[in-house]
């Protein structure tokens, strides 16, 4: 069993989700109608963790009533998290202010229903860390980290989550990433089904990115799998009975 902290599983097509049977996926949603999808998919699939979010990229076509809709499926969800949400400077930055309010609301809601946040910071690691600190948020999940590493080590030290991406092999930022963070707040994604720089994203590189990160660390497979099954137990909250 192998464990995807956040990946786009309602872009998959059935087939390909039907593949995924021996990973448990954290599939986080873009917004309200996947984040339906998401729930559904969840509902018939024992091994999916459903993330339920407006994704900073698409909030420009969001209303607040939008969130509204995304904390009434959080509401009657037993076992979720909220993903994909946060903010971007780098893709986006022309509706950051917007994306502040919905990200505030998010995280008011995380806190709330105590659920996790799995989150996008993409050139705004600064920003989103504030924000978790200043409502005293316990568990975040920063996605695909690439920001500074003193700043990693704030983020770690606290408690909060980052995840490493297959991208290790070609991306020498996220490299220096996987080498320096604290084993004991790391787990792994796919992002799937993004495409970066020539690899196409999905669960099933989960293990050769495993395979690159204890190589990376000098850790046996096998140990490194376990931590990261330890860590996304933890973090999103079940038991080892669960899967």
């Amino acid at each position: 069993m192998y464990f995807d902290a956040h990946c786009h599983l309602h872009e998959f097509n059935e087939e390909e989700v039907k593949g995924f049977r021996g990973y448990v996926i954290a599939a986080v949603s873009d917004d309200v109608e996947s984040s339906k999808k998401t729930m559904k998919m969840a509902q018939e699939r024992e091994n999916v963790v459903p993330c339920f979010g407006i994704h900073p990229w698409v909030v420009d076509k969001a209303s607040l009533s939008d969130v509204d809709e995304i904390e009434a499926l959080v509401s009657r969800t037993k076992l979720c998290a909220l993903g994909e949400v946060g903010l971007d400077k780098r893709f986006v930055p022309q509706t950051f202010s917007k994306q502040v309010k919905f990200f505030e609301e998010f995280v008011k809601m995380a806190v709330e229903y105590g659920v996790p946040l799995n989150v996008h910071a993409a050139g705004a690691w600064r920003e989103v860390y504030e924000v978790l600190l200043k409502r005293d948020v316990e568990k975040a999940l920063i996605h695909w980290y690439t920001g500074p590493l003193d700043l990693l080590e704030e983020i770690t030290s606290k408690g909060y989550f980052i995840s490493i991406n297959p991208a290790l092999e070609v991306q020498k930022r996220h490299l220096m990433v996987a080498v320096e963070v604290d084993l004991r707040r790391v787990l792994v994604e796919s992002d799937g089904p993004y495409e970066y720089r020539g690899l196409k994203l999905t669960p099933k590189l989960i293990p050769k990115a495993l395979e690159s990160l204890a190589k990376a660390r000098g850790l046996s497979f096998e140990g490194l799998r376990s931590i990261v099954e330890s860590n996304f137990r933890a973090f999103f909250g079940f038991a080892k009975s669960a899967f």
